[in-house]
């Protein structure tokens, strides 16, 4: 049973030996695999979660659908479209840059004649009660899957 206190002890002065003098002679101030000391300071406090809501398909008018339930109609994985909706919102907000936002190949996905918003949910984690802060903001609207309204 004294070995297995012995060896206990002696590798978790070692551990945090190897923690602490990372943290004073390293550039990163860490050796990766002990400690990350600035995990939690470098965290946002604000979150933005970009998603679209789907009005109409093609000539048939839908009640607001989120994109990701449509999976019949545009064929991509859930993963694939959270970043392809990631990637459009990036575009959209890079002061409308049209040659991003062809890039991202977003307005093809959808059938032609189709109309959509693009939203963003803002969270504020900074607040014990956080749900509570829960805004949502239009960020463009797509009609006829060219971008008409932009804010």
């Amino acid at each position: 049973m004294k070995f297995y206190k012995n060896f206990v002890v002696f590798w978790t002065v070692t551990y945090l030996a190897i923690a602490f003098i990372g943290r004073f002679t390293t550039y990163n101030k860490e050796y990766f695999p002990f400690f990350r000391w600035s995990l939690y300071s470098k965290t946002p406090n604000q979150m933005e979660f970009p998603f679209v809501m789907v009005t109409k398909i093609g000539d048939s008018l839908i009640e607001p659908t989120n994109i990701l339930n449509l999976k019949k109609i545009h064929h991509v994985s859930d993963i694939d479209m959270n970043l392809n909706v990631a990637n459009f919102y990036l575009a959209v907000s890079n002061d409308f840059n049209k040659e991003e936002i062809a890039e991202t190949r977003f307005l093809e996905i959808l059938p032609k004649g189709s109309d959509y918003n693009l939203l963003v949910k803002e969270l504020d984690l900074s607040k014990e009660d956080y749900i509570n802060s829960e805004k949502i903001r239009k960020v463009c609207t797509i009609i006829n899957n060219t971008i008409k309204d932009f804010d």
